[in-house]
């Protein structure tokens, strides 16, 4: 083994047989602090972006109500319903045997063919037509209202009643291959309601049409509540209390409705969207709400606030002013359909 003096010696001399080894070693150095800065900051920033997302996901489970914001406005003729493109803002006057003879409307999954009420004259019933308006079918016996379309577009729901009275009527479901006309409901018809829309839609399934109902006797009581009742009919099952307008997202997991609802002033309606797990509902639009209506794809819901139409963004709530008119029914994603208010 080597003496430390002969260890001197050969590191001295390898040192002169290499001079830019030390400047080699401290560059070396210099790109491993410069590496590990960069590592640092790259850390913090993906910490940043994992904590912006998580409150974006969760911002949603407060009660804090964004407010509208943007508008196109577009003014919808008095005596005409109209498709309205959300891209554009552009108006396009449905056929005049359907513009002339709906108030209500609703659109076929197909998008080929639409129904359709006045409302509320002695003889206003639902009729089906092509979109372009040829092919007209009476489908209601007498008056009827805001009928809608299975999720597999073979059955058509509707409330149908007397409408020099008061009283609420029944469900009927129409069988689109056969014509055939099944009662689904068999309610008191015993009471007079000064507000009397059931507004029936399908479960996203098909299997039951949720709708609304009084509670008591108008107007010593004016609230509604959600219900069910099957297809094929039968005792209707209670959904949820004090709620109206309800929806289900075309998925089925959502239920969007408006609560409280009341026939006498009681403040500001509340537009909520819950789970049909259960959860807390979370409220994304407040005013005097009505006619929600979930997009085919489920990301946004239009709905009617004092004579104008609004589209609400389901995962920001946000919210915009689409149209001056009655209410509005989506043709396809980015098209509404919509009506002037009731003559």
């Amino acid at each position: 083994m080597p003496d430390l003096q002969e260890v001197f010696r050969m590191a001295t001399e390898k040192v002169r047989q290499d001079p830019g080894a030390l400047d080699r070693q401290v560059t070396k150095q210099h790109k491993v602090m410069r590496n590990r800065r960069m590592g640092a900051i790259a850390t913090v920033l993906v910490l940043v972006v994992a904590a912006i997302g998580i409150y974006a996901f969760t911002r949603g489970a407060t009660q804090e109500v964004p407010a509208n914001h943007g508008s196109i406005a577009t003014s919808i003729p008095s005596a005409n319903g109209s498709m309205l493109d959300l891209r554009t803002g552009k108006l396009t006057p449905l056929p005049a045997a359907i513009a002339t003879s709906g108030d209500y409307y609703a659109v076929s999954p197909d998008h080929s063919k639409l129904a359709y009420n006045a409302c509320c004259t002695v003889s206003s019933p639902v009729y089906v037509a092509n979109v372009d308006g040829t092919d007209v079918t009476q489908v209601s016996a007498i008056s009827a209202y805001a009928s809608q379309w299975s999720p597999d577009g073979s059955m058509l729901v509707y409330q149908q009643r007397g409408s020099t009275t008061e009283h609420l009527g029944n469900l009927f479901v129409w069988n689109v291959a056969t014509g055939q006309r099944t009662r689904v409901t068999n309610l008191d018809q015993t009471h007079s309601w000064g507000y009397w829309a059931m507004l029936p839609s399908f479960s996203a399934d098909g299997t039951s049409i949720l709708f609304q109902l009084p509670r008591g006797s108008h107007p010593n009581n004016p609230t509604e509540d959600l219900w069910s009742v099957p297809v094929s009919g039968g005792a209707p099952t209670l959904v949820r209390r004090n709620a109206g307008s309800g929806y289900y997202s075309p998925d089925g997991r959502w239920l969007a409705y408006v609560s409280p609802v009341c026939y006498l002033s009681c403040g500001q309606d509340g537009l909520w969207i819950t789970s049909v797990q259960g959860g807390t509902p979370r409220l994304v639009a407040q005013g005097d709400l009505g006619w929600l209506r979930w997009s085919p794809d489920g990301r946004r819901i239009s709905y009617s606030e004092g004579g104008s139409v609004y589209v609400l963004e389901v995962a920001t709530g946000s919210a915009m002013q689409v149209a001056v008119g009655g209410n509005a029914e989506w043709f396809d994603d980015n098209t509404l359909i919509v009506a002037p208010p009731p003559h």
